[in-house]
């Protein structure tokens, strides 16, 4: 019980950050996207790399936000040429960091020196990559809009833990046991369920511009991908043999804890606005 009191009021203070940062300009927003970027690609590389290595990490997070800050402004102007800007210099950024880390690794004695370089480029595509692309619903639709993604993925993640916990605990459907053994398809559905209730809600509301059919096969994207997203960082995590990324958010874990599901799920939800929006 304490540990559920602890989990909901870290969870209120966390959904009441992320509102105001969204809502809050320009600078709150970078600020928190920033923050979010150098403390999940943190935790990853200290899952991956271990501890030491801080010239990898330190490149990688840096290469994370360059191109966070590149693609905040190129999407400002909402035109095809700077989403094609945009995927022009995210293979720039991968091109100039497997230049950078090779020589890096040339002057340092690794027992697997290619291994590091692959999870530095892997953080820099796991993490900043769908970040980075964040940049494009709130560019097209304003913050609003953005908010209103991660409220759908935040209502399936609900839906999936109570309908989870009603109907699936004692039943046999679960979902991927090797991976996640307390997820299940009862589960997986309620969270579906949810999903398209509030995105149902939010476009009757007008939150989301892009008419009922388009954002319920947006909650359907989220939903989806989010349980995809969950099962890939507990992948993560099983071969790092840990049980959670860190320990900032009291009763979450780490960062990657509470945004594994948004990493794979809103870059699914804005391909599909950005292959609504262009064509």
């Amino acid at each position: 019980m304490k540990n559920l009191l602890t989990r909901t009021v870290s969870g209120i203070v966390f959904i009441g950050v992320m509102a105001g940062c969204l809502l809050g300009g320009d600078i709150p927003y970078a600020c928190l996207m920033l923050f979010l970027m150098a403390g999940m690609l943190f935790e990853f590389y200290e899952l991956t790399l271990g501890k030491g290595k801080w010239l990898q990490k330190i490149i990688g997070m840096l290469f994370g936000a360059v191109l966070w800050a590149a693609g905040f402004f190129l999407l400002q102007n909402r035109t095809r040429a700077d989403a094609a800007d945009f995927a022009a210099l995210t293979v720039l950024c991968f091109f100039v960091l497997w230049l950078i880390l090779p020589v890096i690794q040339l002057f340092r004695k690794e027992e697997k020196p290619f291994l590091v370089i692959a999870y530095v480029l892997s953080g820099v595509l796991y993490i900043a990559v769908p970040l980075s692309l964040l940049n494009f619903p709130g560019a097209v639709a304003g913050r609003p809009a953005l908010l209103g993604l991660f409220a759908i993925l935040w209502s399936n993640d609900v839906g999936a833990y109570v309908f989870g916990m009603l109907f699936g605990q004692k039943g046999k459907h679960k979902l991927f046991p090797s991976i996640s053994p307390k997820k299940s398809w009862e589960g997986f559905a309620g969270g579906v369920f949810t999903a398209l209730a509030a995105g149902y809600a939010l476009s009757s509301l007008g939150v989301l511009p892009y008419g009922l059919f388009h954002t319920l096969a947006l909650s359907l994207l989220i939903a989806v991908f989010g349980v995809l997203g969950d099962l890939v960082e507990s992948m993560l995590k099983r071969s790092a043999g840990v049980k959670d990324s860190g320990k900032i958010i009291p009763g979450h874990g780490g960062l990657l804890d509470r945004f594994d599901a948004a990493l794979l799920a809103l870059p699914a939800a804005c391909f599909y606005i950005i292959m609504i929006t262009l064509f």
